[in-house]
């Protein structure tokens, strides 16, 4: 990984952990998420958070994946992907940058074709 994501990684796990309001832009959008929203132990969101912080990373520098339109959930180490993008190839490309993170146990893709593409 190179420095700028590490230290994107690194900053946004450090806000999460301290239960602050974690905005991410140049994902799909500006994505909120904030510690003991839900049922989970707070170490379990915290890694959940992480994982979902290293796919989009992942995510932004894949060759030819269209990172915007794609996002990014994690509960209980499963990363679902949600959006639309223009063909099969980024779609697979995106799903591989979803597996290769570090802590997925594993990948949904509910990820669909933009119509009229």
């Amino acid at each position: 990984m190179n420095r700028v994501a590490l230290s994107a990684v690194l900053l946004v796990l450090a806000l999460s952990t301290s239960g602050c309001l974690v905005l991410t832009a140049g994902t799909a959008g500006v994505v909120g998420y904030q510690m003991g929203k839900n049922d989970q132990p707070v170490g379990d969101q915290v890694d959940d958070a992480a994982i979902t912080t290293v796919v989009k990373a992942n995510l932004l520098t894949a060759p030819d994946v269209d990172s915007l339109r794609v996002h990014v959930t994690t509960l209980d180490g499963v990363v679902t992907l949600d959006g639309s993008l223009s063909d099969e190839a980024m779609i697979e490309r995106a799903v591989r940058a979803a597996r290769d993170a570090d802590g997925a146990r594993s990948v949904v893709s509910k990820l669909t074709l933009i119509p009229g593409d």
